[in-house]
């Protein structure tokens, strides 16, 4: 995985803007592991970062959206939609959790749409 903030010299299908690496690099192990290439930046280096080649979806979160879409001309998927609430956790785990598998089928359901829309 790229994780620099200079743009990636090969093709990347998925941009991850995150300030939070640790999650950045979770999320895109998870989507390395489903056969993606992805390249992370912070959300601060969003201003000096170029479309890289191929790519077809950005993950970022709430808060960086509008800077996003200013900035790169891609579809979005919002990772803070696939994070709920777990009112059970007052007994056991985490307040939150992250439904990855429902994240996983979001960003390949945007590519495909991508793929559509390119070869009309």
């Amino acid at each position: 995985m790229h994780s620099d903030n200079s743009p990636a010299p090969s093709q990347t299908d998925v941009l991850i803007c995150l300030d939070n690496q640790q999650a950045a690099t979770r999320i895109g192990s998870v989507l390395s592991e489903r056969g993606l290439t992805v390249a992370s930046i912070p959300s601060t280096g969003i201003q000096q970062w170029f479309e890289p080649s191929g790519c077809q979806v950005v993950v970022t979160h709430t808060a960086m959206i509008g800077e996003v879409r200013t900035r790169l001309k891609l579809p979005i998927v919002n990772l803070e939609a696939f994070i709920f609430d777990r009112p059970e956790h007052v007994t056991e785990g985490a307040a939150r959790q992250f439904d990855g598998e429902a994240f996983v089928k979001r960003v390949f359901a945007i590519m495909g749409d991508t793929q559509k829309r390119a070869s009309r």
